[in-house]
């Protein structure tokens, strides 16, 4: 018998493994309808929200016409390579919600429910994760589309299907992270520190320009860290900039942060769980 997620708070006891393994799909699934209805009942959320971005193309546009010679031949050169950082950031920022997300559970007090049903508060933490990429990849594809009809970008729409993939893959290289982050808002309730971390993300990756501008203390930051391969991968198949390395060393980096990271992140989310239920702050806020 398949087990739905509206069913697991009924069934008694706790799952095994295999049977939070069958149930992850169902469960994810019903955590991204619920976070989507959430969504669309703030009707202007989702036109604000992009307009954000719209703004932050108008921004990079401009700057771009006080962009000449070096690297960047001519300003739509330097434009192009803004925008994909601009995409790649918001797929970034979508594994930061995790953390936030679960702060709001907790606030809103629906995080018991989570606690107490069979599936267990760990892997619905984990399933927290669907909506927010998959929102990500909406709102990126988003950027590209104004980028392409109001500021004339020019993508390379033979290769940009596979951006698709390398998203999920940067926002799960990520989400080793953001599991830290909830680790530590399940512990202390709050996890101070998410927007710096993102700033210096977008510092050292080559968001905004190339990371051979970093100085020398710098630059061995870009190299340790999976963001940067992601960025340049993404504009490579995004708009045709060349790799500045091999696209195999690059993906594997990045499958390594996803392999040995999230089992890592999830074990110390778990600890954490079982910390707060040791001192019974487990649903506190």
């Amino acid at each position: 018998m398949t087990t739905t997620a509206a069913e697991l708070p009924l069934l008694p006891g706790r799952l095994t493994t295999w049977d939070v393994v069958r149930a992850f799909p169902s469960a994810a699934a019903a955590f991204a309808r619920r976070d989507l209805a959430v969504l669309l009942s703030y009707r202007t959320r989702v036109v604000t929200s992009n307009l954000e971005s719209v703004f932050g193309l108008f921004l990079f546009y401009y700057i771009a016409r006080l962009v000449h010679g070096g690297r960047f031949g001519t300003p739509q050169q330097y434009f192009a390579f803004v925008v994909v950082g601009m995409v790649v950031l918001t797929i970034v920022q979508s594994a930061l919600a995790i953390p936030t997300a679960l702060r709001q559970e907790l606030v809103a007090g629906t995080f018991e429910r989570l606690v107490l049903s069979p599936f267990g508060a760990t892997a619905a933490v984990l399933a927290l994760m669907v909506f927010p990429i998959a929102y990500a990849l909406f709102r990126g594809a988003l950027v590209l589309l104004f980028a392409t009809t109001l500021f004339g970008l020019h993508p390379h729409w033979h290769t940009a299907i596979a951006a698709v993939p390398l998203g999920v893959l940067g926002a799960l290289a990520f989400a080793p992270l953001a599991l830290v982050f909830t680790a530590a808002i399940l512990v202390f309730k709050q996890a101070p520190g998410q927007g710096a971390v993102l700033a210096i993300i977008a510092f050292v990756s080559g968001l905004y320009f190339p990371v051979s501008l970093l100085p020398w203390w710098l630059g061995w930051i870009s190299e340790i860290q999976p963001f940067t391969p992601s960025v340049d991968l993404m504009r490579h198949v995004l708009v045709g900039l060349p790799l500045q390395g091999t696209a195999s060393g690059m993906l594997l980096k990045m499958a390594g942060f996803v392999v040995i990271g999230i089992p890592a992140g999830t074990w110390l989310v778990a600890a954490a769980g079982r910390l707060a239920r040791r001192r019974g702050t487990i649903t506190e806020y």
